[in-house]
């Protein structure tokens, strides 16, 4: 099976790492072109991409659902511990340990393969002209940008490829490094190196849960590292709850998840084709799939689904809530993000029986609003980064308006995302939100605890409504009323090159039908496809829960016309953000999670360090510096003997011989 897939699977995620390679060593010198390797491997892994997930898909149409298609492809063994001389599981048994390269072959990898290596590749075409300036000068770490670039997206496509847990944690790991190289690529800076350091340092906190999952896994499994014996909930012997808690926490930290979420605001400091990537096609995107591939075993553990589920409403409405009262427009993106996250894991945690069709819904529904989420998203940071690029990257919305004539290409793109991210159907927020939550829906009908899930529904409805006011309070604020230009621009604003409005339009069009495409009941539906994954029960699609799609739809239109009404029409208003009152100043604030990290975390580790480095200087280094002094010491008692006197030298040899003599003649 999957003969024809299996010979183009590995080039997909090494094209770009040796297209990285090779742009650090030879990008300085051809610094105008070096692009060329990062664009070129993104369009060869593409290209493989499709072939491999034409081939599974052909599959998923010829076999039964009862045979999944999901096959290992094993490239050659990494390394392998334990005894040699134990033949056959004997290794395993005795403890050892075995990675292989192997890559996963099924409807999941193959989908998240396409989506990652086709909007990757969009980002970075539309950064050669990001990173120039108006007179087509380069940017000075032009090389550097796309050499990362590059790593970024192998990182990506390896761990969503992966098919063992320390191949899948090697991606991870290089997601994160890219990440905070690409975050501080303005490292000069202050601002930048800051939210490099912060992303790298609160990721990490998520990074160490996630392997000390991977550990619980591999223990509780009998020694076994592969996803076709880890997804088993029968393999384990226990602790599943305690690793999936881990797996969780670990999830949390890589798509900024309450309370891990502190870093990703600060990440627009990097350039906003980074800015789309994170929150696009890699990074982010990261812990939901994590959750998704292990989904399995979630399902099996109903007090962690509702941790789960719990934690991302509190993230989507707390980032909902922070959004309205931001003034950056690359900010009130990041928040967005954060929001519909939230609403994935808000699928992902629905989905608590293993033995019934809820678990398949749940997955089916939070990768509907990752594919059409990461369209749209990626549609809105490239149009802000339109408007940054022609505003000499001015993103204030305090400073800027009326751009709608000015920036009419990127006008219509952003509308098109805002249309999408506020869920106005036929756009493909439409689609998908509406999706996650009749499952939210569906969970509280079954469900020990439906109150819960009832409560969790409402806050998703709720924030659908705050999602479609901010997203076109930005909108009306950048691009309508008069027109308003920053200081900057000397008052000479135009629309931005082709090669930044060309991704807009490609983008623009699947933010439009992707919804309609994937939905459950099209041709091309990506719940039909996902079926086939194996380990969860499927379940054909249900009928509409219009009571959701009506509330849902309601909301965001209701949004929508809120926005217009105080936005949009000029009406002289109070801006959100001069608006006092305790919940205005949690807004403007962000809760104050920031100051609550530095009175419980950071400010007691600095007061500890400066502990440490007194008792280092004055203890211990006192401690070796009185060890040093003490042959000085001990040679103070000699040194008047060597005063440079004959007759001193004379007196002491006839002493010494008088001894001598004294002692000789005891002897005899």
């Amino acid at each position: 099976m999957y003969e024809t897939a299996s010979t183009y699977l590995w080039i997909i995620p090494t094209a770009p790492f040796l297209a990285g390679l090779l742009t650090f060593i030879i990008g300085p010198k051809f610094r105008r072109y070096s692009y060329l390797p990062c664009i070129l491997s993104g369009i060869l892994s593409f290209v493989c991409a499709l072939i491999v997930f034409k081939e599974v898909h052909s599959a998923t149409k010829a076999l039964d659902i009862v045979n999944p298609p999901s096959v290992s492809v094993s490239y050659f063994e990494w390394f392998r511990t334990g005894d040699p001389n134990l033949v056959g599981d004997g290794w395993r048994k005795a403890g050892g340990l075995r990675a292989e390269f192997s890559l996963r072959l099924d409807p999941l990898s193959a989908s998240m393969a396409l989506m990652v290596s086709f909007l990757g590749t969009v980002i970075a075409f539309f950064a050669t002209g990001y990173l120039r300036d108006h007179h087509g000068k380069c940017d000075p770490g032009y090389p550097r940008f796309f050499a990362e670039v590059a790593l970024f997206l192998g990182s990506m496509l390896l761990l969503v490829l992966a098919d063992n847990l320390v191949l899948l944690y090697a991606g991870w790991e290089g997601v994160g490094l890219c990440s905070y190289l690409l975050i501080g690529f303005w490292f000069e800076k202050p601002s930048a190196a800051r939210a490099a350091r912060k992303a790298f340092l609160v990721t990490r906190l998520g990074d160490v849960a996630l392997f000390l999952g991977f550990a619980v896994l591999w223990v509780h499994c009998g020694c076994r590292l592969d996803f076709e014996s880890i997804l088993n909930p029968e393999n384990f012997t226990g602790g599943l709850g305690l690793a999936c808690l881990l797996l969780f926490l670990g999830a949390c930290g890589k798509s900024a998840q309450f309370p891990l979420h502190v870093w990703l605001p600060d990440a627009m400091e990097g350039p906003t084709p980074v800015s789309a990537l994170i929150h696009a096609a890699t990074m982010v995107t990261a812990g939901v799939y994590l959750l998704a591939r292990f989904m399995p075993l979630f399902a099996s553990v109903a007090d962690v689904q509702m941790a789960v589920t719990g934690i991302a409403a509190i993230t989507s409405l707390m980032a909902a809530w922070i959004a309205l009262f931001q003034t950056d427009l690359k900010r009130i993106l990041a928040y967005s993000t954060m929001s519909q996250l939230g609403y994935m894991f808000m699928a992902l945690g629905s989905g608590f029986d293993s033995k019934s069709g809820l678990p398949f819904l749940a997955f089916s529904a939070a990768m509907f609003h990752l594919m059409t989420h990461a369209f749209f998203k990626a549609l809105l940071f490239l149009s802000a980064g339109s408007v940054l690029h022609s505003m000499h990257h001015v993103g204030d919305l305090r400073r800027i308006g009326g751009l709608r004539k000015v920036l009419p290409i990127t006008h219509l793109a952003f509308l098109f995302g805002a249309l999408a991210l506020a869920g106005v159907p036929p756009f493909a927020g439409f689609w998908s939100k509406d999706e996650i939550l009749s499952v939210v829906h569906a969970a509280s009908g079954q469900s020990a605890f439906p109150w819960f899930y009832i409560l969790v529904w409402i806050v998703g409805i709720f924030t659908a409504f705050l999602t479609a006011l901010y997203t076109f309070r930005a909108y009306f604020l950048v691009f309508h009323g008069p027109l308003k230009l920053p200081e900057e621009v000397h008052g000479q604003a135009s629309e931005s090159p082709w090669t930044l409005t060309c991704p807009l339009i490609i983008l623009a069009v699947f933010a439009l039908f992707a919804g309609w495409l994937l939905a459950p009941d099209s041709i091309f539906s990506l719940s039909s496809f996902l079926s086939h994954v194996p380990g969860l029960p499927h379940v054909p699609p249900q009928g509409h829960d219009w009571l959701t799609v009506g509330l849902a739809t309601s909301a965001g239109l209701g949004g929508v016309a809120l926005a217009w009404f105080k936005f949009g029409k000029n009406s002289g208003v109070v801006p959100f953000e001069e608006r006092t009152g305790i919940w205005a100043e949690l807004g403007k604030n962000k809760f104050y999670f920031d100051e609550l990290f530095s009175l419980l975390i950071v400010h007691p580790l600095q007061w500890l360090f400066l502990l440490w480095k007194v008792l280092d200087h004055y203890l211990l280094d006192g401690i070796v510096d009185l060890l040093a002094h003490f042959p000085r010491l001990l040679a103070g008692v000699f040194k008047p003997m060597q005063n440079g006197l004959v007759q001193f030298y004379a007196l002491a040899m006839l002493l010494a011989l008088t001894v001598f003599l004294l002692a000789l003649s005891k002897t005899m």
